[in-house]
């Protein structure tokens, strides 16, 4: 009897873990948020034809994700714009299946800390480079992918919100972007990812942010 109390006791309820999930995102969004209102970068329209560099943080998700934009970033090559991409992985065994490349990046769940941050050195140096257009692919529901936006020092920041978002939450979004792109409900990452191409060849740079 005294056992099977014992057992009990060590399986916490779901009640329990989705409060502690709660306590773990609202610090997350606390300390993005104070990171962003001490940002100093310098905001910039660029259309994508005359960008000098381009970052793309995604989250893998499967192959087909990662040739995707291998495919399209080599188009951008052909037009001598730098490129770099940042993969986020739930799962550490997804990561060893793709080794790091001169172009592309990645970290793992095992990588971020209990407020969802992340802390792997290719993360700060990502966050570090100011590239012309930073690009979140990812669904905006991905915390350490948008964390990343938010600390990034890009001259245009470009993401995803969701058409029945509440205004609060669209409100957080618009402190991270410069130019959010409606996502559909069942998120695509490639479809959003030529979704935002198509909106960056016809963007006017003499417009503000």
């Amino acid at each position: 009897m005294m056992n099977k109390f014992l057992l009990i006791l060590q399986i916490p309820s779901i009640r329990t873990m989705n409060l502690i999930q709660q306590i773990r995102t609202n610090a997350g969004h606390y300390f993005l948020h104070k990171g962003i209102a001490s940002l100093k970068r310098s905001k910039k329209l660029v259309n994508i034809n005359s960008a000098a560099s381009v970052g793309i943080i995604f989250e893998l998700t499967d192959e087909s994700v990662y040739y995707s934009i291998q495919k399209y970033f080599q188009k951008l090559q052909e037009k001598k714009t730098k490129v770099k991409a940042l993969g986020f992985a739930s799962n550490k065994l997804v990561t060893n299946h793709f080794l790091p490349v001169l172009s592309f990046d990645f970290f793992n769940s095992k990588q971020i800390n209990w407020f969802q941050i992340p802390k792997a050195q290719c993360v700060q140096d990502f966050i570090e480079t100011d590239f012309d257009i930073c690009i979140n692919i990812a669904s905006e529901n991905v915390f350490p992918l948008k964390y990343i936006a938010g600390m990034s020092k890009s001259r245009l920041k470009v993401g995803a919100y969701g058409e029945e978002m509440p205004g609060k939450k669209y409100s957080e979004l618009a402190r991270i972007y410069d130019i959010m792109v409606l996502a559909e409900e069942n998120h695509d990452q490639i479809t959003f990812l030529d979704n935002i191409h198509e909106y960056l060849t016809i963007l006017n740079p003499k417009e503000n942010v």
